[in-house]
């Protein structure tokens, strides 16, 4: 089975995909004839050859027969195959339906079809990930292909993170480095943001890594070798030349390290608001200064000020969020002046846990403001809105559902993932609720407390945590409240940037920066 294995990567990488989809048919006929103990196994390898090669040749027919296997025997599998695998696999499966998709029906898609034909690949990917453990390989893969498939609901703040992830424990992985370039080419056609020479220095440079490990089928080759070469000319248009690169890193570099210790943190940990720090680490990068206006560039319309100034203040309380999570973990807790009674029941109770908590919190203030932009900006009623489900509101969808805009489909997209009974995210809700409405405890789940006092038997009452996991989807929830955030700044910009000759009594506006 090995020699054979490898005989299809080699077809599949020289791209003859006739001939290794007839390799694959011809051997799952003989497999299932088999009564030997590995007869399951083989053929999860075989059908998942045949989902690339139906993602690859966009045939339908090979993607929907390895997804029939797959799910009719999912508890067969169990046994033979990580929950991490199952889900990775069928996630592919999926996620090749969409493409294909997207293939016949191009443009910009309502809410509710990217909900359909989007979605589901994407809380495929999460479970994948959420049972990973240990599998480093795995793991790498499941966080590009996680990566493409935000993409495909214009999630390219996540998909970036993900590649950057992959990139810094494996610096040549040749997927992850192409699809950095094409999400970094296509963040400056779709984001309005500030066009400079770093980020086609990066697109360039992301591209000729990718080259450089020889290993890339022909059309993605061919493909990589000209946008690569675009690149090129757009950095030669500002003047500069690639030999001029090198020096260009390399004082990216040096000034990262000029940073504060608070920067270098936030920079590392994907929690910037800054297009630059998007995809460059320099002295540039060493404030948050996002904002919805742009240099140059005229807004339509009076909303724009109530905006910005709806920015402001995201802006200050996801600093806020952020520093109170950095301070949980690097500085030693403080007495405040309290004692507490002693119940045997190991809680964590300090400033330490209480900064963390905070930070938690602040987070799903920022995301209902972000709900509440979006309906000043398209006008629909506000009232008590939350982020993950007040679009399920019958007015606000259907005017939410008429609107062609891909940064709105982002933010539905991720407020899918944080849906209380549908996401895959949803335990993030869960606990914040605990944490307003009922008992969150955190502790160090590794040390066995008896709970002598039995306090803890009521689950209604009160739910137990583990710190470190706790931290782990505090800083998590930032990343994801930061991406948020920059799709609704992109959301704002694409609905309002005008190119237009305006009446002379239209509102227009342009902003400064407040400093």
């Amino acid at each position: 089975m090995d020699d054979l294995k490898d005989f299809l990567h080699f077809l599949l990488d020289t791209e003859q995909f006739d001939k290794a989809r007839q390799i694959v048919e011809d051997s799952l006929i003989e497999v299932s004839k088999s009564i030997s103990e590995n007869k399951l196994f083989q053929q999860i390898e075989l059908y998942g050859f045949l989902v690339d090669i139906g993602c690859d040749t966009e045939t339908e027919n090979d993607i929907t027969t390895a997804i029939k296997f797959f799910e009719g025997n999912e508890k067969e599998l169990e046994g033979i195959i990580t929950k991490s695998s199952y889900y990775y696999n069928l996630a592919n499966a999926k996620h090749g339906l969409s493409k294909i998709f997207y293939s016949k029906n191009r443009g910009v898609h309502s809410i509710s079809i990217c909900k359909e034909k989007f979605q589901e690949p994407i809380s495929l990917y999460w479970m994948a990930y959420k049972q990973c453990d240990g599998d480093t390989f795995l793991l790498n893969k499941i966080l590009i292909n996680l990566s493409n498939s935000l993409m495909t609901v214009s999630r390219i703040i996540e998909a970036l993170q993900m590649l950057d992830i992959v990139l810094k424990n494996k610096p040549t992985f040749p997927q992850a480095l192409i699809s950095r370039g094409d999400n970094l080419d296509h963040l400056s056609n779709v984001t309005n943001c500030s066009v400079s020479v770093a980020l086609f220095t990066q697109i360039y440079s992301s591209y000729q890594k990718g080259i450089d490990t020889n290993s890339l089928p022909p059309t993605i080759l061919e493909r990589s070798e000209n946008a690569k070469s675009e690149a090129i000319r757009t950095i030669e248009s500002y003047g500069f030349s690639i030999s001029d690169l090198d020096k260009e890193i390399e004082e990216t570099k040096k000034e990262y390290g000029n940073h504060t210790t608070f920067r270098k943190f936030c920079i590392d940990n994907f929690l910037t608001l800054n297009e630059h720090s998007i995809y460059c680490n320099c002295v540039v990068t060493n404030k948050d200064e996002l904002q919805i206006g742009i240099p140059n560039v005229i807004f339509k319309g009076e909303l724009l000020p109530k905006l910005e100034l709806l920015l402001n203040r995201i802006k200050s309380e996801f600093a806020f969020a952020r520093w109170n999570y950095y301070k949980s973990n690097t500085e030693e807790a403080f007495d405040y002046d309290v004692t507490f009674s002693e119940l045997l029941e190991g809680e964590i109770i300090n400033s330490q846990t209480e900064t963390l908590r905070t930070s938690y919190r602040i987070c799903y203030g920022i995301l209902d403001k972000i709900a509440l932009g979006i309906c000043k900006l398209y006008n629909v009623e506000g009232g008590n809105i939350f982020f993950e489900r007040f679009w399920n509101d019958k007015q606000r969808k259907e005017t939410l559902q008429k609107q062609r805009n891909i940064h709105l489909n982002a933010l539905f997209s991720i407020a899918c993932d944080l849906n209380t009974s549908t996401g895959e995210l949803k335990h993030f809700k869960n606990w914040r609720n605990k944490l307003e409405h009922n008992l969150l405890i955190l502790k160090n789940t590794k040390i066995q407390t008896p709970d002598f006092l039995k306090v803890y038997e009521d689950e209604n009452f009160a739910v137990i945590v583990d710190i470190d996991d706790f931290k782990e989807k505090s800083i998590q929830l930032l990343q994801l409240t930061r991406a948020a955030i920059f799709s609704f700044v992109f959301c704002i910009r694409l609905e309002t940037i005008t190119t237009k000759e305006l009446d002379k009594d239209t509102s227009t506006f342009k902003i400064s920066i407040k400093t």
